[in-house]
């Protein structure tokens, strides 16, 4: 009995103690990210010489700082920070998209009157202004002498010259006075390549037959609006940032998403039939020869680019949810592909041999990995270089398993099927396998590791051991070993 008594007691004392674990494991964590107060300015704090030229805050005495955090349910709060009576004093104020759209406009204002010159980060201004360069010299330095119709050689190679030199001059003049951030750099060149291939799209929309007849022309449409569409989605990609203030997992997520919604878009158009061939019989002067075509390039453009506009608004959706890290969305993007590439095997498996029916697969099972990845990273917070681990884990997962097969059974009469299913299963294998270690890493840094199921708020465990309790009311006389009645695992 006195073994029994003692179990007691130390449940008894142990009570109180389990009631605070159980508490601060229930505890609801907020999490703030500081923001920007004027981001097209750079103004990331007000100090109080900036506050005293402004005029700002005339209410707070001992004025220290005013800074502005995001929450991340999208909520903005302004924090002013004073020192009175040798304390320090923060008053924090919450602000509507309504409000705080009116305070930066007004604090635009004031710094203007004022003349005031404040300049943030520029980290990614080297890169945006690369990118762009590069941008120049692969794509707008050639196509904007084909589209103004330049035939001389010497016009042709000063238009392409002046082009190139004018994509590294203008974003160079234009962001010498601004923020330039890793995001700002990311989201540019994000809108100026894919606006090229929209440019492009769109333009086939307008090079329809029954306005131009000239090849030439079609032709020069479409470059053109490459051209523009590029140009347009650089500078909406930056501004972006300004007006949204994505943190860089969720600009990488509007990118991945607008990427998966444009390769969606180009799938259903193909499945659907407006991108699938078709053989038409053209005759001219007696002589008859069959065509291979189309169905309806201007149909299947439209789908394609309504299938970016979609991607890019569940980007914006899915990021207002919840919080990315880039190194997640890189993660997502293995996703994407494995499922697509997990549906085409299986639709292939099935006998569909046609392209029209494995491209419907590839497209079912690219928005199956889409939900399914989204759904193992909602807990994760991956680095950059882990999510770029799983990309190379997938990568050469496929690749391996590919050079495997071709050196072994390149005899096999299926070897389409048998290719896309061993690449398939060496990158789900690949991706899996760093997966696991990358993911273990995460859940560790989040305060995981064994007591990972602790970690995502399940709180103690008790467990009563039933043999040490019946031998405690049955009257052992304490010469055996020595049992525990309770067991508490974290």
């Amino acid at each position: 009995m006195k073994s029994l008594s003692l179990s007691i007691v130390v449940f008894l004392l142990l009570l109180p103690a389990l009631g605070c674990s159980g508490a601060l494991a229930g505890q609801v964590v907020e999490r703030e990210r500081q923001v920007e107060l004027a981001p097209e300015r750079g103004v990331v704090e007000i100090s109080p010489e900036l506050r005293a030229r402004l005029g700002l805050f005339p209410e707070t005495t001992d004025f220290r700082a005013a800074r502005l955090w995001l929450r991340d349910d999208r909520t903005a709060v302004l924090e002013i920070e004073s020192l009175r009576d040798g304390a320090l004093h923060r008053e924090r104020r919450l602000l509507a998209e309504v409000e705080l759209q009116a305070f930066r406009d007004r604090l635009s204002e004031l710094l203007d009157e004022q003349d005031v010159r404040v300049l943030g980060t520029q980290e990614g201004r080297g890169g945006l202004v690369v990118g762009h360069t590069l941008l120049g010299l692969g794509f707008h330095g050639w196509a904007v002498p084909v589209t103004l119709g330049v035939s001389s050689a010497q016009a042709g190679v000063a238009s392409y010259l002046l082009t190139a030199g004018a994509a590294f001059y203008v974003p160079y003049r234009l962001t010498r006075d601004r923020t330039v951030s890793d995001t700002h750099r990311n989201l540019s060149m994000y809108g100026g390549t894919r606006g090229v291939l929209t440019g492009v799209l769109l333009g086939g929309l307008l090079a329809s037959d029954a306005t131009l007849r000239v090849n030439d022309d079609r032709e020069r449409l479409r470059l053109g609006g490459g051209v523009a569409g590029g140009v347009a989605g650089g500078i909406a990609g930056f501004h972006a940032v300004d007006r949204w203030l994505p943190d860089p997992g969720t600009g990488a997520l509007w990118g991945a998403l607008g990427d998966a919604g444009l390769a969606a878009g180009a799938a259903l158009a193909y499945v659907a039939g407006p991108y699938a061939e078709e053989e038409v019989i053209r005759g001219e002067d007696g002589f008859e020869w069959i065509e291979r075509r189309r169905r309806s390039r201007r149909a299947g453009h439209a789908i394609t680019v309504a299938g970016q506009a979609a991607g890019l608004t569940a980007g914006a959706w899915l990021g207002h949810r919840r919080t990315h890290s880039e190194g997640d969305v890189a993660a997502l993007r293995s996703s994407m592909i494995l499922g697509a590439q997990l549906g085409a095997t299986a639709t292939r498996g099935v006998g569909v041999e046609e392209g029209r029916g494995i491209a419907a697969g590839a497209l079912a099972g690219g928005l199956g990995g889409t939900a399914l990845g989204d759904r193992l990273l909602a807990p994760r917070n991956l680095t950059r270089g882990e999510g770029l681990l799983v990309n190379a884990g997938h990568l050469a997962g496929g690749a391996v398993a590919l050079g495997v097969t071709y050196l072994i059974v390149d005899d096999l009469d299926d070897r389409e099927l048998l290719y896309l299913s061993t690449s398939t299963a060496g990158s789900i294998l690949g991706a899996g396998f760093v997966w696991r270690s990358v993911a273990s890493d995460a859940e560790a840094r989040r305060g995981g590791g064994a007591g990972h199921e602790h970690a995502r708020g399940k709180g103690p465990e008790l467990r009563l051991d039933l043999p040490a309790a019946v031998m405690a009311f049955t009257g052992s006389d304490g010469t055996g070993p020595v049992l525990p009645l309770l067991t508490i695992r974290y």
